[in-house]
């Protein structure tokens, strides 16, 4: 599914000016025509170390995919970030030229892959980043292993399992014995004086950058359907739409009252894979989606190392209440433009995160002990908190969680006063800019759901399987254009109108959660 390599787009003006007479000595790094000045490149070399590749038809299947990400910027589980500063590809070809007659192809041109004990082998390639801002970055990536990456469509643009991971880490040893990665933190420009990196006239580079990729993936990526919404009022099967009002008020909201805290919250139960009706359609191509083969799709729950320090303990609990553990997949439902499509908000981000419940609220308080939750099930159940979190891009440094309602019907603070400024100084701190609390009215509008495991691996629902483009007409419920459509993908939260508009009246929105007039 790959498409040329970004090396024949972006990165050709560069190889063309390196080839120029006399700039050798040079390192100058001219931008595309978008960039407004000098811009940054990362290099350095891929090393692979894991599974002989697939070959089908005298070719290698895959490639090297090697991301370059803006470290404030990261993607889930760590931070925010919706897409890579730059990416290059290595195509498999290239990387496991060297391997000659290692390099095993079937007579016929079938699809030949290694089999589960076959010695690993190991290769390397260069790879390069560019044009870049100055800024500080980590590169990451992956083996392609099955050649199902496509940068340009969500249900194909992340690592699936068997695909070979890693990156620029510095604990390469310590991560091989189970250990999480350090990236490396690589800063592209020169201090100005303020102290901001800058691109100087001539450009900036940073070489030799040694990337590793040997960590297999060993779970498919979270793919989803919405099963049940489960509402106070009652369970409905299959919706169309989930719709929380953007006044929403909690009949509970108490530690010595999980139950009733779990009954006050809209819930979805999330069925892995998809419903049994979609698998033969979605399975072919041109979806070709990981579903309905021997092993039945799951969903797997772990926990989050929340602080990053390597353990698992009481410590790595949700923001709002010390005794539940924050838990895998973590869900994260993002606010979309307009009425229609799937391009996420920009002006600003509005982020709703999920509750992931391990069964109930108090089985999954009495996982906060346990440093070995791994635990696939059919299904997750997510509770959807009526809190949004706005960023505008307009205040890089400021943000604001803004809570629907600041005590539940039962009077029960649902953020105690006392907790604010430890709940505000943790956001800050994950989040890298000044995060206040704020009581108002949710943002009305769209939202689509991810589900995210540790691994970074996510699905996310509405997407391309369910949604037809402006060029596929959809000639009925079940069909964009020429391509099967699957309706479970076309799901979306909605915050819509409040219950009291008088109540939004007085507590409105928060400007910094509005898109600019």
């Amino acid at each position: 599914m790959l498409g040329p390599s970004p090396r024949t787009g972006p990165l050709l003006l560069g190889a063309l000016l390196a080839a120029l007479p006399g700039c050798e000595g040079a390192d100058v790094f001219i931008p595309l025509p978008a960039q407004s000045g000098p811009a940054g490149v990362l290099d350095g070399t891929v090393t692979y170390s894991g599974p002989r590749p697939c070959t089908k038809d005298g070719r290698v299947v895959g490639a090297a995919i090697v991301l370059g990400f803006d470290a404030r910027r990261l993607p889930p589980p760590e931070g925010l970030g919706a897409s890579a500063a730059s990416l290059d590809v290595i195509p498999g070809d290239e990387l496991f030229g060297g391997l000659g007659p290692a390099l095993r192809h079937a007579p016929d041109g079938a699809l030949l892959c290694p089999e589960p004990d076959e010695p690993h082998v190991t290769v390397s390639g260069a790879f390069r980043l560019s044009p870049l801002p100055a800024g500080t970055y980590q590169v990451r990536g992956f083996y392609d292993h099955d050649g199902d990456f496509d940068p340009l469509f969500g249900i194909a643009n992340l690592p699936t399992q068997g695909d070979v991971g890693g990156g620029a880490i510095e604990n390469v040893g310590e991560v091989l014995a189970g250990a999480p990665p350090r990236y490396r933190e690589i800063a592209l420009g020169t201090p100005s004086a303020g102290g901001a990196l800058e691109i100087p006239e001539t450009g900036a580079r940073v070489s030799g950058i040694a990337v590793t990729f040997s960590l297999p993936f060993p779970l498919e990526r979270p793919i989803f359907h919405v099963a049940e919404l489960i509402a106070p009022s009652g369970v409905t099967p299959r919706p169309d739409e989930v719709v929380m009002a953007s006044d929403y008020w909690l009949d509970t909201f108490s530690p010595t009252d999980p139950e009733g805290t779990e009954a006050s919250l809209l819930r979805l139960r999330l069925a892995a894979g998809l419903p049994a009706g979609e698998i033969a359609a979605a399975a072919k191509p041109p979806l070709s989606l990981p579903v309905g083969g021997a092993t039945a799709s799951t969903l797997t729950y772990a926990r989050q190392d929340v602080n990053g320090d390597g353990a698992l303990d009481a410590a790595d609990h949700v923001p709002d209440a010390a005794l539940l553990p924050a838990l895998f997949p973590m869900a994260v439902f993002a606010k979309l433009e307009g009425d229609a499509g799937l391009v996420s908000q920009a002006a600003p981000t509005v982020l709703l995160q999920g509750l992931t419940i391990y069964e109930d609220l108090p089985t999954t308080a009495g996982q906060l002990g346990s440093d070995t939750l791994n635990d696939p099930k059919e299904s997750a159940l997510i509770g959807i908190r009526p809190a949004a979190l706005c960023l505008p891009p307009e205040r890089p440094d400021e943000g604001v969680l803004v809570l629907s309602r600041k005590r539940d019907r039962n009077d029960n603070e649902i953020l105690p006063e006392r907790d604010v400024p430890e709940v505000e100084a943790a956001l800050s701190a994950q989040l890298g800019r000044t995060i206040t609390i704020a009581y108002g009215c949710l943002p009305e509008g769209r939202y689509a759901l991810s589900l995210v495991y540790g691994t970074g691996q996510a699905w996310t629902v509405p997407n391309e399987a369910g949604v037809c483009a402006p060029s596929e007409p959809r000639t009925s419920a079940g069909v964009c254009g020429q391509r099967p459509r699957l309706a479970s993908q076309d799901v979306v939260l909605r915050i819509g109108p409040p219950d009291d508009p008088v109540y939004c009246a007085q507590n409105p929105t928060p400007e910094p959660c509005l898109p600019p007039p």
